[in-house]
């Protein structure tokens, strides 16, 4: 695929955008342009989110007004048949596959995911238990191919996710299910925080749980809050490994899959290790 010379961030946001909340017009008849131009309509509440896409992307896509636009470009005219077979939104795992940096995963979050807290009760203990969920709703796919952008979400970012019901587009989305897999998405995307001050509340824990935290103080002043356990730090033996294993020259990939951990998580970790022995 030519990307006209877009980096792999770059591509990712594009790519993730598309799936999510974007789309790609296409070019009837009697129109007059000869490319396809992309297009994303948003509410005032979700503008800073749009302009960190703009500046990602500022020879691609500019503001109007409350839509994220493109011009009519071959790029997207190349894109087009490839998301929208029988003019049908769908996911282009061929492109999926060379794709591996966050943003990807950051994009498809914020475009259409969710940070859930499930919450349970002891009234007789007066304890409330706060467990974390990552949602995806990309219900306008259906149950193959998001059983299919789960797997892809296992192998090119050791996330963990499955498919849940819902009673809304195709009848799915995609959940974690357990603490750790949340975890290794949130600590994924935290690079990103500097740069989203504003979706701090879907990016990080500790600021969510702080206001949910004091919301239910209010209304439970004397229950106790507890919380599940977050994911694990990197043990003193996972840094040995990671030392061994790229003096070794393994991959990032493979080590990843051997700490049961993200690409990137290992990257960030493998930086920070480096930076601390020079």
């Amino acid at each position: 695929m030519d990307w006209e010379g877009l980096s792999e961030e770059q591509v990712a946001v594009l790519v993730a955008s598309i799936l999510g909340d974007g789309e790609i017009t296409k070019c009837y008849v009697h129109d007059r342009r000869i490319n396809n131009s992309y297009r994303e309509h948003f509410s005032l509440g979700q503008l800073s989110y749009r302009e960190w896409k703009q500046r990602k992307l500022p020879d691609l896509l500019y503001l109007r007004g409350d839509n994220l636009v493109s011009r009519s470009i071959p790029l997207m005219t190349r894109l087009f048949p490839l998301f929208y077979p029988n003019n049908k939104k769908h996911i282009p795992f061929e492109l999926l596959k060379d794709i591996y940096h966050p943003a990807c995963i950051l994009t498809l979050y914020l475009d259409d995911g969710s940070l859930l807290l499930s919450k349970r009760f002891n009234h007789k203990k007066k304890e409330i238990q706060f467990t974390p969920h990552i949602a995806f709703y990309l219900q306008a796919f259906s149950k193959e191919q998001l059983e299919q952008l789960a797997e892809w979400m296992k192998d090119h970012y050791n996330i963990n996710v499955r498919i849940s019901g819902t009673p809304n587009g195709t009848g799915y989305y995609l959940k974690t299910t357990k603490v750790t897999d949340t975890f290794v998405i949130l600590n994924l995307l935290k690079p990103y925080q500097n740069e989203l001050p504003n979706f701090m509340y879907k990016l990080s824990w500790d600021n969510r749980l702080d206001a949910e935290v004091k919301h239910y103080k209010q209304t439970y002043p004397d229950y106790t809050i507890r919380v599940s356990n977050p994911a694990r730090p990197y043990s003193p033996g996972d840094i040995a490994s990671l030392i061994q294993w790229k003096q070794q020259g393994v991959t990032e990939k493979e080590i990843a899959q051997r700490l049961n951990r993200t690409y990137w998580s290992v990257v960030y970790k493998w930086r920070d290790v480096k930076n601390r022995e020079a």
